[in-house]
């Protein structure tokens, strides 16, 4: 059985109505709730100006597997902090930009970054890590839903230069 843990993520970004079920589906499949109390979500409330906040405090392995896959797939940005397990893994933030890898920071169990002397020493400085901080600290946009054809005019919009 997998360690569990709590944990909460923040999506947020453009998706056109058509995919916005993969990633209705992925909410439900995870089982996450829009409060620590959990409360459903319900896919017809987005907030207007902020990301979609989800959390769980039954988290298998501190990741919302299936969430996580789809955002990647769809190119939605998102922000997972997760609390630690003892002796299996530390609590981390994990970053993902909408393209690339996810990046992990190590946390406290109240999401404040730490540091090693290690990864002090790889950064090289004060300016450093505190720029290591701030995109560590950096939440998504909010998720906004398009519809398809105004993603397919914006992408033939000629360029001006």
């Amino acid at each position: 059985m997998a360690d569990r843990v709590s944990a909460h993520i923040m999506i947020g970004g453009v998706l056109s109505r058509s995919q916005y079920p993969v990633l209705v589906q992925a909410i439900g499949s995870d089982n996450a709730a829009v409060d620590w109390d959990g409360t459903p979500f319900d896919p017809a409330y987005l907030p207007v100006n902020n990301p979609l906040t989800l959390m769980d405090h039954e988290v298998a392995n501190g990741c919302f597997a299936r969430i996580e896959e789809s955002c990647r797939r769809l190119g939605l940005h998102y922000v997972r902090w997760s609390g630690g397990y003892a002796g299996s893994f530390p609590s981390v933030r994990v970053i993902y930009k909408g393209h690339g890898e996810p990046r992990h920071y190590l946390t406290t169990e109240d999401d404040q970054q730490l540091f090693s002397i290690e990864r002090i020493r790889e950064l090289g400085g004060i300016v450093a890590v505190e720029n290591d901080y701030q995109l560590a600290r950096q939440n998504p946009p909010p998720l906004v839903l398009i519809d398809e054809e105004l993603i397919n005019e914006a992408m033939m919009e000629p360029v001006h230069g």
